[in-house]
């Protein structure tokens, strides 16, 4: 039977940024130990991360909630192209 997720609790950005540098290092961890040096593991321990840290440094950045928009403005935009800026932010950093 499968054990249940430990609970993910997390009151702030930074809070954030911990909870996702402490996965990484868990999914490093047992990527070393029991799941065989995986780079793809690997690599998405690292996506983790970096994305913890993006979220950190950008979540009050005036432009990125410009790009974004909130739940009453629209941003400059649309979801395919906020999804490659992520992924563009997580992958290059801030």
């Amino acid at each position: 039977m499968a054990k249940a997720p430990a609970k993910l609790d997390f009151g702030s950005k930074e809070e954030f940024r911990a909870a996702c540098q402490q996965m990484a290092m868990r999914l490093h961890y047992l990527n070393r130990v029991a799941m065989g040096e995986q780079k793809f593991s690997w690599e998405v321990a690292e996506l983790l991360e970096r994305l913890g840290q993006v979220f950190d440094d950008c979540y009050n950045d005036p432009d990125i909630a410009a790009a974004f928009g909130d739940g009453w403005t629209a941003g400059s935009l649309n979801a395919e192209e906020r999804r490659a800026y992520l992924f563009k932010l997580i992958y290059d950093g801030k």
